[in-house]
């Protein structure tokens, strides 16, 4: 009963209307759409409950991104991929290495905390234990990126509380050799050049082997003053990453792959801005770095009536980002943050085979990961230091996980139920400390308190989901789902949580939190009309005890705020249009993400937290909407033109409160083809959107400015 007391009548109303309207659609459109079966929009074929189907016959909220499509819009990494996902925020960013994002609203902190979002390359679970960075990832040679909105917690589990991507890159071709390179020139608005470069070579070893390399450099110019060196255009960035599969297929029932990923990035200060128009960083000294490097082993072994699959992984991960200089209403400050982690972690899975009425999944799950380090803060203005950098957080997990789906004899109900036991360790090895300095305290001397222990907590959760289809025929499905996601409780640092409690006035917060789960529920539809596909859901969460990030003394803490109330739609429409080669594509986003039950002390302390707000670090609404236009030219080259229109609502930080507005931005490419070669102009930010479009640590984030390029490709 708690999800129709949360949801208004018109709201209900609405939707079923929708719903009813388009599933009579759906039933009138079939005969035109058979008759038109060259308007249809191309079949995608997507992972999401771990065996390839059709996106339209998955009974979730999924969206696919074509590597391709990303290619032609010049998208290469998270960042800018980030604006197709409907619900999807950039929540901070330092630099590549350390870049938060969230979806529908599910957002909980600028850099402290478990990540809300399950992040996954290939099969691998990609998790830095108290961290909530995203993977900084090439998308070249990619096979297409797959979003799951709303928690996974069953096939998923741990992280996948608002929703989960996975980065599907291709797999090695056995019996060919083909290869492809792409490479970039562009100028920044007010900034340096920027130059590109991307290499695939498909190698065969064998008739049942095959090695696929990809390498990717980038040399991204700088764009910010740099204000006490005087310097122009003082935050290049340079990145390279390189990925290795080798395919071994040594029977018709067995297949291995062995992948090799590295990245390396390093920036000259940060994407963190003193002052966004014009940007400029006043700070003294400023890098960042990142890299890491994953081993996995996929096995498959088709068992007859199952497929057995493994996946095992090992993670070394780094996250630098040193800086120094002035924060207006802080003063002067220096931040040494580096953090080391590594993560080792084993999924075992039974997938059913056949076209039976019951399909399966059974699986386990192992990971032990640590991430070392913290952040020294030295404020002198203030009169205190603050010294984190030597402290250890460990995790250890398990989980058992299944799930079970039932189709009727006609074919036109799914029943599916699962669920995940999952039970973790966690350790905080703490070795920090404050320093009030004689400006403060009238001493001689700093006074330094020393802070040295272990946490230990042991924490166990059950998730269940239950899924519901109805297929009227074989254009259209509406569904219901309930699912539940978890996310282990955060362990912060005692001395910087004593300092907060006496902020806020004398609470008394535990450094070691309860683990939050959310509640979700979603009704939706689909609709394949021969040219036109529609994906419609309706949500609503119900999120306990939630883990927020605040920053009382400055310094972060993630502490159990209240609870949190959700409710949205999400609408992706497909459009093959009348019009030759013109497909039009629209995907967005409209929530309420509200604060309930807040302590009294955080309200005063931070107004911006009040009972009915917002929850910092979401947007009300996004969408974006794109266009794709191929033909055919006499000469025999193919002329091919995109564009990207997206749109933010406005964002309040989670740090101090203050508020980013609405964000828009504009890309667009055009590009001539013929046989194997490719050649392109592109531009990004193109209507010279300044921002900010955050404001995480008391600083700027600003959209990357305005880029125009040419790009040349090239397959052999």
């Amino acid at each position: 009963m708690q999800f129709f007391k949360n949801i208004n009548l018109v709201f209900v109303f609405t939707l079923i209307s929708i719903l009813t309207f388009t599933n009579v659609l759906a039933d009138e459109s079939i005969n035109a759409q058979n008759e038109e079966s060259s308007q249809e929009v191309e079949e995608i074929l997507v992972t999401a409950n771990r065996t390839e189907q059709s996106i339209n016959d998955v009974s979730q909220a999924v969206q696919a991104l074509s590597g391709d499509d990303l290619q032609d819009l010049q998208i290469t990494d998270f960042e800018q991929m980030i604006d197709l996902i409907p619900g999807a925020v950039q929540n901070s960013s330092i630099s590549q290495g350390s870049n938060v994002y969230s979806i529908r609203g599910v957002a909980s902190a600028e850099t402290d905390g478990d990540a809300t979002i399950g992040y996954y390359l290939d099969n691998f679970a990609f998790s830095l234990p108290g961290r909530p960075y995203a993977p900084v990832t090439d998308i070249y040679d990619t096979e297409r990126v797959e979003v799951l909105r709303g928690p996974s917690g069953t096939l998923y589990g741990l992280g996948s509380l608002g929703g989960t991507i996975k980065v599907i890159t291709k797999d090695p071709v056995i019996g060919e050799f083909e290869g492809s390179f792409k490479a970039t020139l562009a100028d920044i608005d007010d900034g340096d050049s920027s130059h590109t470069g991307d290499l695939m070579l498909n190698i065969p070893l064998s008739e049942n082997a095959a090695l696929r390399g990809v390498l990717s450099i980038k040399d991204i110019g700088g764009w910010a003053e740099i204000i006490p060196s005087n310097q122009t255009n003082g935050n290049p960035y340079d990145g390279i990453t390189g990925r290795l599969k080798l395919l071994l297929e040594p029977s018709e029932d067995l297949s291995i792959k062995f992948t090799y990923w590295h990245q390396d990035s390093e920036q000259k200060f940060a994407n963190r801005l003193t002052y966004p128009n014009p940007p400029a960083i006043d700070n003294t000294f400023g890098e960042t770095y990142s890299d890491f490097t994953i081993y996995v082993a996929d096995i498959e072994y088709d068992l007859g009536f199952a497929t057995l699959q493994s996946t095992t992984g090992y993670m070394e991960n780094t996250v630098i980002s040193n800086n120094g200089g002035f924060i207006p209403g802080i003063g002067n400050f220096s931040s040494l943050w580096p953090l080391e982690s590594e993560n080792f972690n084993e999924d075992l899975r039974l997938v059913s085979n056949g076209d039976g009425a019951w399909s399966w999944i059974v699986g386990l799950f192992y990971q032990d990961g640590e991430t070392f380090g913290g952040q020294d803060v030295l404020l002198p203005d203030f009169g205190f230091n603050s010294i984190n950098a030597s402290n250890l957080l460990s995790s250890e997990s398990w989980a058992v996980y299944g799930e079970a789906s039932r189709t009727s004899a006609d074919e036109k109900w799914v029943v599916t139920i699962g669920g995940r036991f999952y039970e973790e360790k966690r350790s905080f090895n703490e070795n920090s400390a404050v320093e009030l300095l004689p400006a403060i305290t009238g001493a001689p001397e700093p006074i330094i308190t020393n802070t040295v222990g272990v946490d230990n907590a042991t924490n166990d959760t059950f998730n269940p989901r239950l899924n519901i289809a109805y297929y009227p025929n074989d254009n259209s499905m509406v569904y219901f789902e309930a699912a539940k996601g978890f996310r282990s409780g955060s362990i912060s640092s005692t001395s910087i949580m004593t300092a907060s409690n006496a902020t806020l006035g004398g609470t008394n917060y535990d450094n070691a939190s309860e683990p939050d789960t959310l509640w979700n529920y979603t009704l939706g539809g689909k609709w394949d009309l021969g040219s036109v596909q529609i994906d419609l859901a309706a949500f609503f969460y119900d999120w306990g005890d939630a883990q927020i990030e605040i920053s009382p003394a400055l310094q972060t803490i993630v502490i159990p705020i209240g609870d949190i109330e959700g409710r949205g739609i999400d609408l992706t429409i497909a459009w093959d249009t009348p019009i030759d080669g013109l497909s039009l594509y629209f995907s967005g986003n409209t929530n309420e993400v509200e604060l309930d039950n807040v302590d009294d002390a955080i309200q005063v302390k931070n107004p911006f937290m009040a009972n009915g707000s917002q929850l910092p670090g979401t947007a009300k609404t996004t969408y974006s909407l794109r266009s794709n236009y191929s033909t055919e030219m006499e000469n025999g080259m193919t002329f091919n033109a995109n564009a990207l229109f997206s749109y933010r609502d406005k964002v309040t930080s989670v740090f101090d409160g203050r508020v980013s507005e609405d964000i828009e931005l504009l890309s667009g490419s055009l590009s001539v083809a013929r046989d194997s070669w490719k050649v392109g102009i592109f531009g990004r930010n193109l209507l010279q959107e300044e921002g900010p479009s955050g404001m995480a640590g008391g600083q700027h984030i600003i959209p990357f400015p305005r880029t125009l390029g040419v790009s040349f490709d090239k397959n052999f």
